[in-house]
């Protein structure tokens, strides 16, 4: 065991010089640890791009196409609603009566009609659907007037098919009885 401690500090009296030397080192020789001008480009080259600012302006043609689908909801509206008047009379006509006498017939294609004229309605709400769909994208980037002039127009169409819906149900639960 004496011997293994001897030749262990034979060994640490040896090496010990040639590591304390290494730390005498002429400075020249060893290269730099400032930053370079490559390690700043590949930094710069990282950086994220800067978000560009909201676009508060609509998408070309945009405006028209909204106003036209309003026209559109509008007319068709008011086509429900000439039709309103003969569907409530029948339906009116047809309280108490039986499924199948005529004058549940009747009342049953004048409901009939008012639910086509308020499919009439409801295309322009699919396109406005479609539109503010993607407006909506378009808003995730950065530009939201598309999204909030869509969604105006899709609110306002979509009040008028829902009060059909209610005027329609309301006319089928009287004819049901």
């Amino acid at each position: 065991m004496v011997k293994r401690i001897i030749r262990i500090a034979l060994v640490a009296a040896t090496l010990a010089p040639a590591l304390l030397a290494g730390g005498c080192a002429d400075r020249d020789k060893f290269p730099s640890l400032a930053r370079r001008s490559a390690e700043d480009a590949y930094r710069a080259a990282q950086l994220p791009a800067p978000v560009p600012a909201p676009s508060q302006e609509m998408t070309a043609g945009l405006t028209a196409r909204l106003a036209a689908l309003r026209a559109s909801a509008r007319e068709a509206h008011a086509g429900f609603e000439s039709k309103r008047g003969a569907a409530t009379r029948a339906v009116g006509a047809a309280a108490g009566a039986a499924m199948g006498t005529e004058a549940w017939s009747v009342a049953s294609v004048a409901l009939a009609e008012l639910e086509s004229a308020r499919a009439r309605a409801g295309l322009p709400l699919a396109e406005l659907d479609r539109l503010e769909a993607d407006a909506s994208n378009r808003a995730a980037g950065g530009a939201p007037a598309d999204l909030e002039a869509v969604h105006a127009a899709r609110v306002e169409v979509e009040s008028l098919v829902d009060t059909e819906t209610k005027v329609i149900d309301g006319l089928l639960s009287q004819l049901r009885g």
